[in-house]
């Protein structure tokens, strides 16, 4: 099957760790190439949250996929941009970094360094940045953010601010797949394995 042909789902699960029926869920609400990629997730303890891999994230022709310098440029515009910039021509997994242990996060830092750094985001949510322009003209005390675990500073280092809703972490780590209209969901399946197979069990 090929990714060009595979349906969004656009269903939301909620707390697979904790969910006796979680490989269950995953066949329903996960699309297909990313299914076998969240249940080896699940079976090492490590929270998924967003995934996509279907027809929208294979860019028009005339278009391009989004690079991390493209989010970057705008990021130094102070334009506001949604997590769907990860999916522009690439499918993708998001993982709660928050909840990762810090071997993980040491594992995943150094995937950015060899795989590139298209294929590892680290995300924070804009919120506390929106919510401070709007506070701003009312003369209102900032909000702060700190995160005080091992790797804080690195992932301020490397993080990218996206726009999402607030239910999700707001930290995560976005794997992501360059893909066309010729990417099998097979080739998504391997892609996936290579870096998850990397992880660690927690």
């Amino acid at each position: 099957m090929l990714v060009s042909e595979v349906k969004p789902i656009g269903k939301v699960g909620k707390k697979l760790l904790e969910n006796k029926k979680a490989e269950e869920i995953i066949n329903t609400i996960i699309e297909k190439p990313l299914q076998k990629a969240c249940k080896a997730c699940l079976e090492k303890n490590i929270e998924t949250s967003m995934s996509s891999a279907n027809r929208k994230n294979i860019v028009k022709k005339g278009k391009k996929s989004v690079k991390r310098a493209d989010v970057l440029e705008l990021m130094k515009q102070e334009k506001t941009q949604t997590f769907l910039q990860a999916g522009k021509g690439y499918a993708w997994i998001m993982i709660n970094y928050n909840t990762l242990s810090d071997e993980n996060r040491k594992i995943l830092f150094s995937l950015e360094e060899t795989l590139g750094e298209d294929t590892i985001w680290f995300i924070k949510s804009c919120y506390v940045e929106f919510m401070n322009k709007i506070r701003k003209p009312f003369r209102l005390k900032p909000m702060v953010e700190n995160f005080d675990d091992m790797y804080a500073d690195k992932f301020k280092e490397r993080q990218l601010i996206l726009m999402y809703n607030n239910k999700y972490p707001r930290r995560a780590v976005f794997i992501r797949m360059p893909i066309d209209e010729n990417t099998t969901d097979k080739e998504v399946e391997t892609y996936f394995d290579g870096i998850i197979s990397r992880l660690v069990k927690q």
